[in-house]
């Protein structure tokens, strides 16, 4: 047996890896590098199917989605920011609450940011702060034709959105069924005999709103309920246009003997304007909420409400932001749907006799 060299008994060099481009994903799918770009940045134009293909073949060649106009960090901040419009909604401050709870079970941290977000250009003002410090996004405030989501999505930023949905943009989403719970509000409604009820909702362009209002109308329609019968209104999700709502439905000619309001904040201001009006709840008037917070189940409130499982909401979110962080955005978006619990008290009657 021949004896090996010194140079032959040293381990081989091994060469570096190359990195997967870009263009190596596309010559493996046969498709253009514009189509692998926009399909890894979820973008609207291109279907679901081709982005599944593109991120699995992605991760099958080891190709990272680059985190162009970020700023590098050395390590992870491991802070997430929470995006939220307003905190005028007791249901908002008890999503925070479990929010922060289970991000910190995950080892994160939580940073509060208050604005709409509905316009592209406030994103300059956020842009220091979210390519700079922050690891995430969880949005509990986006719109329906919300900009900065599909900006946040096309830039890398890891993005969950909790509460609200949005139409164009494929991202990791939890919510209730809220065509659903729009469809059991009316049922109950309609099953206590009432026939003229009042839709008081949030704003137009969110898919609660939305998505209720659709549910409500479509078991109403079944039902052989005429449209013309049902009043709507799209306003705010405050007490203040719950009030102002309310105020209009109960004095019009033919007055609305239920009101399903789009929140438990819109239901209590219908409540005050029952009360000015002299209309007895529930004897003269049913109301029934969405969220079931704390005060709907206080004896002096009594409030009837379609129960959302906050908690639950929050720490799934929680973990599908800790999950797509970890991904590096090559994995398909995921949408769970929670359900809704119909929690019933003294605010809902039966119809009085005309």
């Amino acid at each position: 047996m021949n004896a090996k060299t010194p140079s032959e008994m040293r381990p081989k060099e091994r060469k570096p890896k190359a990195k997967v481009t870009l263009d190596a994903v596309a010559q493996r799918l046969g498709v253009s590098v514009s189509t692998v770009s926009r399909a890894l940045a979820g973008h609207p134009a291109i279907s679901i199917e081709t982005r599944d293909m593109v991120r699995s073949a992605a991760a099958e060649l080891g190709y990272r989605v680059p985190t162009e106009g970020r700023r590098a960090k050395k390590t992870p901040t491991r802070l997430i920011g929470v995006v939220v419009g307003a905190l005028h909604n007791r249901f908002m401050t008890l999503l925070l609450t479990h929010l922060h709870d289970a991000l910190q079970e995950h080892g994160y941290q939580l940073t509060l940011v208050i604005d709409s977000m509905n316009d592209a250009r406030n994103l300059l003002a956020f842009r220091p702060l979210i390519d700079g410090y922050l690891d995430g996004l969880i949005f509990a405030t986006a719109t329906l034709d919300s900009p900065v989501v599909a900006e946040m999505t096309a830039r890398g930023v890891p993005l969950v959105l909790v509460v609200r949905s949005v139409d164009t943009v494929k991202v990791d989403t939890v919510e209730i069924d809220n065509t659903h719970a729009g469809a059991v509000a009316v049922e109950h409604l309609y099953q206590l005999g009432h026939r003229r009820i009042g839709l008081i909702m949030g704003p137009k362009n969110t898919s609660t709103s939305r998505d209720r209002v659709a549910g409500a109308m479509k078991w109403l329609s079944d039902a052989g309920v005429p449209s013309d019968a049902v009043s709507l209104v799209w306003g705010d999700y405050t007490t203040e246009s719950g009030y102002s709502s309310a105020i209009a439905m109960l004095t019009a000619a033919n007055r609305v003997t239920a009101i399903v309001a789009g929140n438990d904040t819109i239901a209590l201001g219908a409540l005050e304007a029952a009360k000015r009006q002299g209309i007895d709840v529930p004897a003269q008037l049913s109301i029934i909420g969405f969220d079931d917070m704390p005060l709907a189940g206080s004896p002096l409130v009594g409030l009837t409400s379609i129960q959302q499982p906050v908690e639950a909401m929050a720490r799934i979110a929680a973990r599908r932001m800790v999950e797509r962080i970890h991904a590096g955005g090559l994995t398909p978006p995921v949408h769970d749907v929670l359900p809704i619990k119909l929690v019933r008290r003294n605010s809902t009657g039966l119809v009085a006799d005309s």
